[in-house]
């Protein structure tokens, strides 16, 4: 038995449901427990690259419905609803409208920056390498995670400020990022996934450091629409993300496919925060693996944060 004790920090507003969805925001474990399965996927397909057995082993450890209990205990220090809103007007142009449509449809009630929560999580009966790629998971959300809605854009972005029981530190500039995240995603991988997942073709990178989350929020959507609206032809926009309409004439895209393009605001710790962006490219559909435009807009997103001035566009 190991224990764990993860402390974190909501760094934007997160719109998270809870049992009256349009009274109050709530954090639940589930909630939490989904996102973590999630990162633990995605890095896990680097080792195992079959599907089968990659949800066998994640049944083993997480827990199903058909393979018992789950060996990762996770428990909230405090039970955490919140009645908070975003009061701000965001018109049909602007880059919250952008990054987060529909999130003012399903009511205000959200989690504002700077709420801080612990989890104390009990790993019973695991191996070594059970239990680091428990730890790499929580990592990796703590980097570039969230919860919510509309989380890969960059809205309920987590840190992970703190963790008992096991060697971590809140990187604290763009460098200490980026090594952090080339300890956990440049790992040997294979080129490719049918899923979301960590592979060789997988970006990342951070902007200017702010000292403000909501500067660095904002600095990090006007250059997401910019890229979006920039990208042509308008078909090949669907490489971040479907359903999608296009105003040019051509037929709209109804399928659906979460963006392999995840904006993040990363609290440093000390009252800084950076904007960051992952890039993880797999099958695209399942009946069309290729990514519209090969994904060249969404690549060129990422690479080019680092480069890019703090200044406008507007």
């Amino acid at each position: 038995m190991r224990k764990l004790t993860a402390t974190f920090r909501v760094v934007t507003p997160m719109f998270l449901g809870g049992a009256e969805p349009t009274r109050e925001a709530e954090l639940r474990v589930p909630s939490f427990k989904g996102a973590v399965r999630f990162w633990w996927r995605a890095l896990k397909w680097h080792v195992v690259q079959d599907v089968g057995e990659l949800q066998r082993q994640e049944a083993s450890l997480f827990g199903s419905s058909e393979g018992g209990q789950s060996r990762v205990l996770m428990r909230l220090e405090k039970h955490i609803v919140s009645s908070s809103k975003v009061t701000e007007h965001w018109s049909p142009a602007s880059w919250q409208r952008y990054t987060g449509y529909g999130l003012r449809d399903k009511g205000d009630r959200c989690f504002l920056p700077a709420c801080d929560w612990k989890l104390s999580l009990t790993a019973v009966h695991c191996g070594d390498a059970e239990m680091e790629s428990l730890l790499d998971a929580l990592k990796l959300f703590g980097l570039v995670g969230g919860l919510g809605s509309r989380a890969r854009k960059g809205w309920g972005s987590t840190t992970l400020v703190a963790l008992d029981g096991a060697l971590w530190q809140c990187p604290a500039n763009a460098d200490a990022w980026r090594a952090a995240m080339q300890s956990l995603v440049g790992k040997q991988s294979p080129s490719s996934a049918p899923f979301t997942a960590v592979t060789t073709n997988s970006l990342w990178n951070a902007g200017p450091i702010h000292a403000k989350t909501a500067a660095a929020q904002k600095w990090l959507g006007e250059r997401y629409r910019e890229s979006v609206k920039t990208t042509a032809p308008k078909a090949a926009r669907a490489q971040f993300g479907l359903p999608r309409e296009f105003k040019n004439g051509s037929p709209p895209r109804r399928e659906r496919r979460a963006s392999p393009l995840f904006l993040h605001i990363h609290s440093c710790g000390d009252g800084n925060v950076l904007p960051c962006a992952l890039w993880l490219p797999a099958n695209f559909l399942e009946n069309a693996p290729a990514i519209p435009g090969n994904g060249d807009a969404g690549r060129l997103f990422v690479e080019s944060l680092n480069d890019t001035p703090a200044g406008p566009p507007r």
